[in-house]
């Protein structure tokens, strides 16, 4: 660990920093090439949930692909678009702050000590092609207001994927509720994203970011 902080011995990340964690499966991949057409490293899903207001769906929990609860972004307010993240013993792990600016609002990711980790950008300047409105341009500073990447829709507001400034993808991610008509509305009533990570540096913690960001400060 680089923080110091305790994790659980299953654990993939660091519920402090987000550092992945060694273990074998990475170190064979390190002394092997990997294959032309590598899969996404890891796989997660996203929420939104009820929270405090037991009939509103104002936090957004991420699972691992076994359903794990890894984290949850707990909305401290309806009033503020801030959030505390605490892991499944809800405990304290960090905190998301809303800032609204000039041309762009942002979404400030700390660590347990308010130190800033970094920021999801989001124009407040909205395009219109062919008299529909398009997706907001997105971005991702680091906590210097350095951009490191940029968010690219997919499919329309239905999906979209995280990518480095060297073209490098970071995560895709989709609404997925399973098939069929009623999952597909559920999906979209809940948020449910399916998330494949593809870049291994990027942490749940930054996952949980970017999506508390779409939904509660891209489109509103």
């Amino acid at each position: 660990m680089n923080c110091g902080k305790e994790n659980e011995d299953q654990a993939a990340f660091c519920v402090g920093c987000g550092t992945r964690f060694p273990d074998s499966a990475v170190a064979e991949t390190a002394q092997s090439p990997a294959p032309a057409q590598a899969g996404p490293t890891m796989a997660f899903t996203a929420e939104m949930g009820a929270g405090a207001h037991k009939h509103m769906f104002t936090d957004v929990y991420l699972r691992d692909s076994a359903g794990t609860l890894l984290m949850v972004a707990r909305r401290s307010s309806l009033l503020h678009e801030n959030f505390t993240i605490v892991d499944p013993s809800e405990k304290a792990i960090g905190y998301l702050e809303h800032k609204e600016h000039l041309g762009h609002s942002s979404l400030m990711a700390q660590d347990e000590s308010h130190n800033p980790m970094g920021s999801f950008q989001v124009s407040n300047v909205r395009k219109m092609v062919l008299g529909r409105e398009m997706p907001p341009s997105c971005w991702l500073e680091d906590a210097g207001g350095n951009k490191t990447g940029t968010l690219v829709f997919t499919s329309g507001l239905l999906g979209f994927s995280a990518v480095r400034l060297d073209g490098s993808k970071i995560f895709d991610a989709s609404l997925s509720g399973g098939g069929g008509f009623r999952q597909t509305m559920s999906a979209m009533e809940h948020r449910s994203y399916a998330i494949n990570l593809v870049d291994p540096g990027f942490s749940p913690t930054w996952l949980l970011t970017v999506i508390a960001a779409i939904d509660h400060i891209s489109f509103t």
